[in-house]
């Protein structure tokens, strides 16, 4: 592979990725697809025919019939391998003012750890440090990805 790859490319699928679709790089073109685990699913057990499609899928089912039959895909870590509890557990830990980091703990804990989460950085108004932090670490997410999948990246 000769294309160096714009690692936000990377960040920004990670950031953005549902639960029900995958993202994979085109070692080729360096662009990055985002397609349904369905229509994935359905490209790799298709024996040619083209499922009965809404007008809005048919794009997203040419480029699952293109990462099946294709090695020059390589599949971008998942939004189960990008594990944002622990995210959040890090920045909580950093956070330098021990009520805060006490709050923001005991919001990760329990029914509704996300949303308690979310509502306590707001309150502290430490919204953008939260963001800041998140998004270094998928950067680093994605740095270990490109090096293990051989990648370069600028």
């Amino acid at each position: 592979m000769s294309k160096t790859i714009r690692l936000s490319d990377i960040v920004d699928a990670l950031e953005m990725q549902p639960d029900e679709y995958a993202s994979f790089l085109d070692l080729d073109s360096g662009e990055i697809e985002t397609v349904s685990h369905s229509l994935l699913g359905q490209a790799e057990e298709s024996d040619g025919e083209e499922p009965e499609l809404l007008d809005w899928q048919k794009h997203g089912w040419e480029i699952a019939k293109r990462i099946a039959a294709s090695d020059r895909f390589v599949a971008l870590p998942s939004k189960f391998d990008v594990n944002d509890w622990e995210i959040m557990n890090e920045f909580s830990q950093a956070t330098e003012s021990s009520r805060i980091r006490s709050e923001l703990l005991d919001a990760i804990h329990g029914s509704g750890a996300f949303r308690n989460f979310k509502s306590a950085i707001r309150r502290h108004k430490i919204e953008q440090a939260w963001f800041d932090f998140r998004g270094e670490a998928l950067k680093k997410i994605a740095i270990d990805w490109c090096e293990e999948n051989q990648i370069v990246w600028e």
